[in-house]
């Protein structure tokens, strides 16, 4: 007569099959953890680079080109001068295009992000000046 109960066979290939579920999951967690630090990493760069927009739009009398390193990322501050002209085909003084561009590298790949904006400064000066 044969004793009910289970074989070292089949403990075994159920001890298998559960480390391997395991190990997924392990890998899954480890993925998501990565993917969260990077997206943070990219927060936290599109925060600064939105910073040194507004600082940069605000002055009146801003470098052409500034740069600036904070840890392991560089971000460089450009304004150039941009030449529009109104519908009667007047050309418009004073506007400036500010670019800031951050570089870094993650892992072993470098990344860049950039951002923009246009800017009209003597609406920053102070009335009289």
């Amino acid at each position: 007569m044969r004793k009910r109960g289970f074989t070292l066979l089949e403990t075994l290939l159920a001890l298998m099959v559960f480390s391997m579920a395991v190990v997924a999951l392990v890998e899954a967690v480890h993925q998501l953890g990565g993917t969260t630090l990077l997206m943070r990493r990219e927060a936290e760069v599109q925060e600064r680079m939105r910073s040194l927009l507004i600082e940069h739009t605000r002055l009146p009398d801003a470098p052409p080109q500034a740069e600036f390193k904070e840890g392991d990322v560089t971000y460089t501050v450009k304004r150039v001068p941009l030449e529009l002209k109104n519908r009667e085909g007047i050309l418009l003084y004073e506007m400036f295009e500010v670019r800031v561009i951050a570089e870094w590298l993650e892992g072993r790949v470098m990344q860049q992000a950039s951002a923009e904006t246009w800017v009209y400064p003597s609406l920053f000066r102070p009335p009289g000046t």
